[in-house]
């Protein structure tokens, strides 16, 4: 306990000096991401709770004092970076506060449904974002149109934007794009280039497989929800299909989604069969170990591999991934993160105030750069600060890697997720990245997810891809249909 008391009382004195001038954003965030979770959550008010939240009885619930922030986050990193955004809100504010809150990931559905029902202030927080068209149809987040508005509506990235009735209801935090790690040592051994099409990818997949120690490419199919779809993702998408149209129709039943589904097959023959049940902590594990060729991961792999194995990093290069035939290596999986803000919280006026400080300008950048080429900004403003930042470094992973990072940076306006950018990609077409939440998608992406059974119907048991597509795409189309017979006044709402 004494040592996260010393903790705490270093994270304190770093504050003071942040605010007082005495320290930078760096600085502050370079020494404080040392220190432990622990210390860092009590040095922001608050604490790590496993029970369910308690409630309140006014209008406004809450300390008008006080801005909640409640979060699945307890790295040291982005505690750090809260830390140090609250010190400076503080400055501005005396007498205000920002108190964090984490809970488990596992369960924040739940959470969160309990915290709605006790009418508990959940302030700032981060749900997944299928999740917003609930909640707002419930009456559980406030408007954040002026906030949008405050911050410019053109400096947005497509699709980041969260409207549902006309109205704004999320502030993105974070957008990212997953890509393809390659070693670049073991391409050049073998007399092969750097792959721009599927035939070459494959090939040298195959070439780089020995079957022993390294595997061609750590990729994985298995029972985690949305898993499989990450991985798949690219191939869907450039055989210019994804799993519905923009109004929910199926099209993963189309030919050249089997195709897709072939090709991604094969590739996945080029890895360990324990793959065909994984997690992506296998995949970080065994491409940091210089076990496999490729792997398929967003940016934070690279810090990684900069951190743990030097030697796999100075002969890793980061490429876009040539999955087929419709804008090849141009369409990629993509995530993000968006804040919302309860409808009931005590002070909305501050807690915007807050929330815009985390999102935009210098702030927004030093969480970007906690992890360099994951936390990828959402805002056009601050991506062309990261850009100056990268071009401008001269030591440090932004200067040894920034061929990484260009390149993650470049594929983010291409790069979703078919739960929430439903439709993206219909019919050989892809007019740009949209939200448009599919309604049905914790049915589809659960867990065991519908696709990840196929691929391992196909991979472990020996099923046909044309016999386990077949089975999967009649699920999918039973599973909208019976989400939208529940559900019969139902339209797509489509943001680019």
């Amino acid at each position: 306990m004494s040592s996260v008391r010393n903790e705490v009382e270093q994270v304190r004195r770093l504050r003071s000096q942040l605010v007082a001038g005495d320290l930078s954003r760096r600085g502050f965030l370079t020494a404080a991401m040392g220190l432990s979770s622990a210390a860092l959550l009590t040095a922001c008010g608050g604490g790590l709770t496993q029970q369910q939240p308690g409630g309140g009885t006014s209008e406004r619930s809450g300390d008008p004092n006080v801005v909640p922030l409640y979060t699945v986050e307890n790295d040291p990193a982005t505690l750090a970076f809260y830390n140090m955004v609250i010190a400076k809100f503080e400055k501005d504010h005396p007498g205000k506060t920002v108190k964090v809150t984490v809970y488990a990931d596992a369960n924040q559905l739940q959470y969160l449904t309990t915290a709605f029902q006790n009418k508990t202030d959940v302030g700032i927080f981060s749900p997944t974002v299928s999740t917003f068209a609930d909640f707002q149809q419930a009456g559980h987040l406030a408007e954040l149109d002026d906030l949008v508005t405050e911050i410019g509506k053109d400096d947005f990235l497509p699709g980041t934007r969260i409207v549902i009735g006309g109205h704004d209801y999320g502030i993105p935090l974070q957008s990212n794009s997953s890509l393809a790690y390659y070693r670049k040592d073991l391409l050049d051994a073998a007399g092969l280039s750097v792959p721009t099409s599927y035939d070459e990818y494959l090939n040298a997949v195959k070439t780089l497989h020995t079957k022993g120690d390294r595997v061609g490419i750590a990729m994985a199919v298995g029972a985690t929800a949305q898993l499989p779809l990450q991985f798949f993702a690219p191939y869907i998408y450039q055989s210019g299909w994804d799993y519905f149209d923009t109004d929910g129709n199926l099209t993963f039943d189309q030919p050249e989604v089997l195709d897709a589904v072939r090709r991604f097959a094969e590739i996945m023959k080029y890895t360990r069969k324990s793959f065909y049940n994984a997690a992506y902590g296998d995949i970080v594990t065994t491409y940091s170990a210089g076990q496999a060729a490729f792997a398929t991961f967003p940016g934070r792999l690279g810090v990684t591999i900069d951190q743990r194995a030097k030697e796999v990093a100075e002969n890793t290069g980061v490429m876009p991934i040539p999955a087929g035939p419709f804008m090849t290596g141009q369409l990629h999986f993509g995530s993000g993160q968006q804040y919302g803000l309860y409808s009931r919280t005590s002070d909305p006026d501050l807690a915007k105030d807050f929330l815009r400080r985390l999102t935009t300008g210098e702030d927004a950048l030093a969480f970007a750069l906690t992890v360099p080429g994951h936390l990828l900004p959402s805002l056009k403003s601050v991506q062309q600060l990261m850009r100056d930042k990268i071009e401008s470094a001269t030591d440090g992973y932004l200067a040894q890697h920034k061929d990484w990072l260009t390149t993650f940076i470049s594929q983010v306006p291409s790069a979703m997720t078919s739960s929430v950018s439903m439709g993206a990609v219909s019919g050989q077409k892809f007019d740009g990245k949209i939200l448009n939440i599919c309604p049905w998608a914790p049915d589809v992406w659960s867990s065991p997810p519908i696709d990840g059974t196929m691929f391992q119907d196909i991979l472990l048991k020996g099923e046909t891809p044309d016999a386990a597509w077949q089975k999967a795409a009649k699920l999918m189309g039973e599973k909208a249909a019976a989400w939208k017979s529940k559900n019969p006044d139902w339209k797509p709402e489509v943001t680019k």
